[in-house]
C-alpha cells in the first residue's frame, strides 16, 4: 500500500490504517545510518465533515556503527507525526498563516487525495539520532555489554599502545621544595 490517503473514501469519525513502505519511496538516506528493513506506518484519520485529523506513528529500524564498540548495530526509531488537514477556500491571509503553523494544511476543495509520504519523512528524520546506542541503551553498549562509564580495567591500564611508548622514555625534573 502506498501513503496515498483517499479523503473521499474515509468514513466520518475514527479511521485506521496501516502500511508500509521501502526507505527509498521515501527517500531516506543518512550519512550515518541505513535502513534495513521496511517503514512501518499507523496512521489514525479522525474524519469530521472536510476537516481531518491525521496522527501518525512510524517505526524503522536503522543500522549504523556502535559508537562505543564500533561494530555494525541496529536500533529502532518510533516516530510520531500530527496533521490537521481542512479541505476548503482560504484566503490568502488563512494558507500564509496554515504554512507558519506547520501542522495545519489547508487544501482545495476538489482535492480527493494526500500523499503522506513528506509528513512520514520528515518525522523520520527529526527523530533519527545522533548516534547509535541512543541514550536509552541504559549505559551498556546493546552489542558487546561493555558499560560507558566503565573505568579501565587494571589490565587495560597495563595495556600501553606501542605508539607511545617514546612518551615513557621522557624524565621530567622534580621540582625543588623551598625550606
Amino acid at each position: 500500500m502506498s501513503a496515498l490517503l483517499v479523503l473521499d473514501d474515509l468514513a466520518e469519525g475514527p479511521n485506521a490504517l496501516a502500511f508500509e513502505l521501502r526507505a527509498e519511496e521515501l527517500e531516506l538516506k543518512d550519512e550515518f545510518f541505513s535502513f534495513p528493513s521496511s517503514v512501518e506506518a499507523r496512521i489514525e484519520v479522525r474524519r469530521a465533515l472536510d476537516n481531518f485529523r491525521i496522527d501518525g506513528v512510524i517505526t524503522c529500524r536503522i543500522a549504523g556503527e556502535c559508537y562505543r564498540c564500533l561494530e555494525e548495530v541496529q536500533e529502532e526509531v518510533t516516530a510520531r507525526f500530527r496533521l490537521l488537514l481542512q479541505r476548503r477556500l482560504a484566503t490568502p491571509e488563512e494558507l500564509a498563516s496554515a504554512e507558519n503553523d506547520g501542522f495545519i494544511e489547508i487544501v482545495d476543495p476538489g482535492t480527493r487525495e494526500v500523499d503522506l509520504c513528506a509528513y512520514i519523512r520528515e518525522a523520520v528524520i527529526l527523530d533519527l539520532p545522533m548516534r547509535i546506542p541512543t541514550s536509552e541503551a541504559d549505559g551498556r553498549c546493546p552489542h558487546c555489554g561493555a558499560e560507558e562509564s566503565a573505568e579501565p580495567t587494571a589490565e587495560q591500564e597495563r595495556e600501553a599502545d606501542p605508539r607511545w611508548a617514546a612518551l615513557a622514555q621522557i624524565e621530567f625534573p622534580q621540582p625543588k621544595e623551598n625550606s
